[in-house]
């Protein structure tokens, strides 16, 4: 049977279905549950849904299962070349990284020395601006008012962030960026930065699965070390 001629099938059949949901949709906003013959009743209700909801999903799996078995072959086809291109441009950024590290530590020490040298020389001008205007009065101070203002217009450009120019290739730029991230190193540490208000609360994510299990082992309830451990009750339609 053509996909076409399946789908249309499948779209007569969705409809009255999609019909009585939205009805069903309806009652259940005002269903109040107060006898255990109304519960019995909701229960009814869920279990034939659920059975209406296999059958769609039935029939959905039935018209996508064989594209899913030609998208499974074409993406097969291209996995192992898109993988082995993934591993060597992997492998090339690392290098290329570790290349662009260095550089960057080589113009740093650069960018330091030149710091301590403009610093240096900010210092000496203001000594011997001091002398000047000693030695040669109001001309003197002129003259060292301009030799401090070139000295500290040194340390300014000094100060400005060391960068690694970029690289050019025949099709390419490599270009080397920096960029602040944050790596966790103990802990305990970080528990008490949050505990004290040094940062933010945020950066303490709860792992839910491991505190469940911890509920399920300790099979009481109690509130313990911020964690509250509790019975929900729920229930299934069988």
């Amino acid at each position: 049977m053509e996909l076409n001629t399946q789908k249309s099938l499948a779209i007569a059949e969705l409809n009255p279905i999609v019909h009585d949901v939205a009805a069903f949709g309806d009652t259940i906003d005002s269903i109040d549950i107060t006898t255990e013959e109304e519960l019995g009743n909701v229960g009814d209700l869920v279990k034939m849904l659920n059975g209406r909801r296999k059958k769609l999903e039935d029939k959905r799996d039935s018209l996508v299962r064989p594209l899913n078995t030609v998208v499974n072959d074409i993406n097969a086809l291209f996995k192992a070349p898109r993988d082995r291109i993934d591993e060597i441009v992997g492998k090339a950024k690392r290098h290329m990284n570790r290349f662009a590290q260095a550089q960057q530590a080589i113009a740093d020490a650069k960018a330091r020395r030149e710091r301590e040298e403009a610093e240096a020389e900010r210092k000496e001008a203001a000594r011997l601006a001091e002398e000047m205007k000693k030695m040669s009065g109001a001309a003197g101070e002129e003259v060292a008012e301009v030799v401090v203002e070139q000295a500290e217009k040194r340390v300014e450009k000094a100060a400005a962030p060391a960068r690694v120019a970029p690289s050019r290739g025949r099709e390419s730029t490599v270009a080397v960026s920096k960029t602040w991230k944050a790596q966790v190193v103990d802990k305990m540490e970080l528990v008490k930065a949050v505990a004290e208000g040094r940062l933010p609360l945020n950066v303490l994510e709860p792992n839910m699965t491991a505190l469940t299990q911890a509920a399920r082992d300790t099979k009481k309830e109690r509130t313990v070390d911020g964690v509250r451990y509790y019975e929900h009750v729920s229930t299934t339609v069988r």
